[in-house]
């Protein structure tokens, strides 16, 4: 009788445990997306995971005259080493201010 007791504790202890670290994951990918991103934050990621979070940030919510698109390439030649650049200069800033700062610029 107690094995069963402590085998039932155990999984309950086991199931609370595993729903705790479900929540603190959540909750901290939910404070590290790229709008809460600083340019120092940007500037520390792999170099490989920069493009992808730039090219998120550039054209997360845009929408592009008569359904245009811009293709991947071109936003890497053009518009992300510029983020890169700004983000040097800025590290203090927020990494959405490139877009705000350009966006008379920037395609759309």
């Amino acid at each position: 009788m107690k094995s069963l007791s402590l085998r039932k504790t155990l999984v309950f202890l086991g199931a609370v445990a595993a729903l705790s670290l479900a929540n603190a994951q959540s909750a901290l990918a939910a404070s590290e997306m790229p709008k809460d991103m600083s340019c120092q934050e940007f500037i520390n990621l792999n170099p490989k995971a920069m493009t992808p979070v730039a090219w998120w940030m550039l054209h997360e919510e845009t929408v592009y005259k008569g359904g245009d698109t811009v293709t991947l390439n071109e936003t890497d030649l053009t518009q992300i080493p510029q983020v890169i650049e700004y983000c040097k200069k800025n590290p203090e800033k927020n990494l959405y201010t490139f877009k705000e700062k350009n966006a008379n610029v920037l395609p759309n």
